[in-house]
């Protein structure tokens, strides 16, 4: 095992415990009195034999539910009245750390009671031999701390630190016939710093562009800034600047101003996305196992009792919960719950919500202040309630709808209702229902559908409103596939087959008012594998029928049909992929083939990794193109080419070489992080929105694991390039490599 320091910005507790006990028989344990001598003897002990606990105080540990509580607490037992057994007497603290729902008012601290007091229908069980303390509370009397649950005290909002981060490219084409050749380089670059819990962010990109018919030009391009914080107490970002609104109801826009939505990342674990709740009741101290498609997905032991688990994770694969409830005797019982949910449903309980309100970007030469809000609450397993509004100058738009899940799947509808004044200042009122239902059988076969219907012609959305305003007072030409949609339907249909695969059919149509325009689209996709080997056939066809002309036509305008043009392709492609066993070098080869309607090409790649971290990557490609107007194979234009990238401490280097019949084209690029800090500057890899700088003084040259090639360096620092925000992130050096 190779050395390794572990670091966790969480400080942990190692407890090392040695328990000895006596084998267990199953007689009864008799004192003899006569063995106790002296000023003692003669005293009743009839309460060993009756395995009572001795009046008197004890350390104990106190566990509830079989979850340690508190370690080494003063337990007091006594006896309610002369003669009685004994029972533990709870101080409130005890009850405080068992995260009892509801306590009885009390002025003391230190005030104790017995535990039918303080929870009717618990029980309890003293081991004095190891003075455990066992409680068995109910679960629905519990104050439930849902898995991946980290208490906000715990976060850490980021040291002061100014980073820079960049995505750099380089290419340089060449035209062999017409002596065309043009350098083109860009630049993403992404800076921020932060300020406590308030965070700057601002996105861009530099451009150049030079070749030998046009000259050259630079060109900076500002595309956001925004500043955020997150707001714990609702479990939500508070943006203020560039942002979009939530796409969850309405449709997303791009805007300048103000933002509060909810952000799932905060929530526990547990707590994201869609799961139903599982409600069930216990005879006895039981195990409760829950299952989905065959598979375990949860375990847990429950007290008797009613009992709920509500933090269940968001599986990837939707399906029927079977859950099972052993009891201590052994017996079992089954019961299922039915889990089905679409893209609006929401967790029971849960509530997501987003307040924006600013000015449209793209549209300040007219009138663009709105206001949007949107709410969806999580009733219970089978109801989410949806409500929205967007409201701008002579537009409103109001939204109402939900999602009802039922064992025979999940149905959604959303229904919204727009007024506006649009194309040449008319008044434009209309309706849009949106419906969606999803379901996986039993089978593993997964069907999702959604449609949408504009009902009639006078619903508009806000962005095609606003466009058609622009377009009327400056010219400037407006294109939108939503304009004038009436109808629109997709289907798909995902079928697991085992060992023969999976198998994926999708469908979607849409039309538009007055027959201006219609798409309509089909695909059929298959996979499997063999061993090692995978491959994949696709087929799709697409019939377009489409006029421009309904862009300058209002819904109740004649168009001219000469104008309408009709489409229609097929396309088909196979491909497969063959990994190389060179040994430590990951190498896989890979061909495919596409056929469509106007040509057919075929390619053959290769591609491998090297290196413990696989910090050296490489491909190499060839293949040709065959249009259908060409008479032979032989006149097909071939490609060739290649690419490398190296991680190194400092970032990602890269390169690559194309070269066709007519054309050669070689390019650069580079990509990575700069932090400026108290400590210095750091450069590392190109970082995720969350990353941590690592201070390990002494551990200069220590290589940091998923670092993308990061190294501590000289002054002790090193950037670890992606971290999981609001959630306990473990950071390791790997020392076989550090200087001594």
């Amino acid at each position: 095992m190779s050395p390794t320091i572990n670091l966790n910005r969480k400080s942990l507790a190692l407890l090392i415990a040695i328990v000895c006990s006596g084998s267990a028989q199953g007689e009864e344990y008799y004192f003899d009195p006569a063995l106790l001598q002296g000023a003692t003897y003669g005293q009743n002990i009839a309460r060993f034999n009756e395995r009572q606990t001795p009046s008197g105080d004890y350390l104990a540990d106190v566990y509830v539910n079989g979850t340690l509580v508190t370690s080494s607490t003063n337990i007091r037992f006594n006896a309610v009245k002369e003669g009685q057994q004994t029972e533990p007497c709870l101080p409130l603290s005890v009850m405080k750390a068992a995260q009892i729902k509801s306590l009885p008012a009390t002025d003391a601290a230190t005030e104790c009671r017995p535990l039918r007091e303080w929870v009717p229908h618990a029980g309890w069980q003293f081991d004095s031999a190891t003075l455990r303390l066992l409680l068995t509370i109910p679960m629905t009397e519990l104050t439930h701390k849902p898995r991946g649950y980290i208490s906000p005290s715990e976060w850490d909002s980021g040291a002061l630190a100014l980073f820079l981060r960049h995505n750099t490219n380089w290419t340089h084409t060449e035209n062999t016939d017409s002596h065309y050749r043009y350098q083109y380089l860009w630049s993403g670059l992404n800076m921020g710093v932060n300020l406590g819990l308030w965070q700057v962010r601002h996105q861009s990109n530099l451009r150049y562009a030079n070749s030998n018919q046009s000259g050259s030009a630079w060109r900076y391009n500002s595309v956001r800034t925004w500043v955020q914080r997150p707001v714990a107490s609702v479990n939500s970002i508070l943006s203020l600047g560039d942002s979009y609104t939530d796409s969850s109801l309405f449709g997303s826009l791009s805007f300048n101003g103000a933002k509060l939505v909810t952000d799932e990342r905060i929530r526990p674990q547990g707590k994201r996305g869609y799961a139903p709740e599982v409600r069930g009741v216990a005879a006895s101290s039981a195990h409760v196992v829950v299952k989905q498609l065959g598979k375990v997905i949860y375990e847990t032991n429950v007290p008797p009792g009613p009992f709920y688990i509500d933090d269940l994770y968001n599986t990837r694969y939707q399906g029927d919960l079977e859950v099972e409830v052993i009891e201590a005797s052994g017996k079992t019982s089954r019961f299922t719950v039915p889990y089905s949910s679409v893209p609006d449903s929401v967790r029971p309980g849960n509530w997501h919500y987003s307040l924006a309100f600013g000015r449209v970007r793209q549209y300040y030469d007219i009138e663009n202040r709105f206001f949007e809000g949107t709410f969806q609450h999580g009733v219970n397993n089978t109801i989410t309630l949806n409500l929205g509004s967007r409201i701008a100058q002579r537009y409103q738009a109001w939204l109402a709808g939900g999602v009802w899940a039922t064992g025979m799947g999940a149905f959604g509808l959303n229904a919204t209702w727009s007024n506006a004044r649009a194309e040449h200042n008319d008044r434009q009122q209309g309706w849009r229902a949106e419906l969606s239902y999803s379901k996986t059988f039993t089978t593993g076969t997964n069907l999702v559908l959604a449609a949408y219907r504009y009902s009639t012609n006078g619903f508009r959305d806000l962005q095609d409103v606003l466009g058609v305003r622009r377009e009327a007072k400056t010219g400037i030409d407006y294109y939108s596939d939503t304009l004038h949609q009436r109808n629109r339907l997709s289907a798909t249909v995902s079928q697991p087959l085992g060992r023969l695969g999976t198998l994926n059919l999708s469908a979607s149509t849409a039309d538009y008012y007055n027959n201006q325009s219609r798409i309509t689209q089909l695909q059929m996709g298959y996979s499997n594998q063999w061993r090692n080997i995978s491959y994949g056939v696709n087929i799709a066809r697409q019939r377009t029928t489409w006029d421009y002309d309904r862009f300058y036509h209002g819904v109740n305008e004649p168009l001219d049909v000469s104008s309408r043009q009709k489409y229609t392709e097929t396309t088909m492609s196979f491909n497969v992929s063959i990994p190389l066993d060179w040994g430590e070098n990951r190498t896989s080869v890979a061909m495919n083939y596409n056929q469509s309607s106007q040509s057919r090409s075929s390619t053959v790649s290769m591609t491998g990794s090297s290196g413990e971290n696989s910090d050296l990557s490489w491909s190499v490609y060839g293949g040709y193109e065959r249009y259908r107007n060409s008479n032979s194979d032989s006149s097909a234009p071939t490609t060739f080419g290649g690419n490398l990238q190296q991680n190194t401490r400092f970032g990602a280097l890269r390169a690559n070489y194309d070269q066709g019949d007519n054309y050669r084209q070689e390019g650069l690029g580079a990509s990575g992080t700069l932090v400026l800090h108290p400590g210095g500057l750091t450069a590392g890899p190109y970082t995720s929105d969350t990353f941590a700088l690592i201070h390990a003084d002494g551990a200069q040259g220590a290589i940091v694991q998923n670092g993308q090639g990061a190294v501590v360096d000289r002054f002790g620092y090193a950037i670890l390039p992606s971290l999981s925000p609001y959630r306990v992130n473990n950071v390791t050096l790997d020392t076989r490599k550090m200087r001594s």
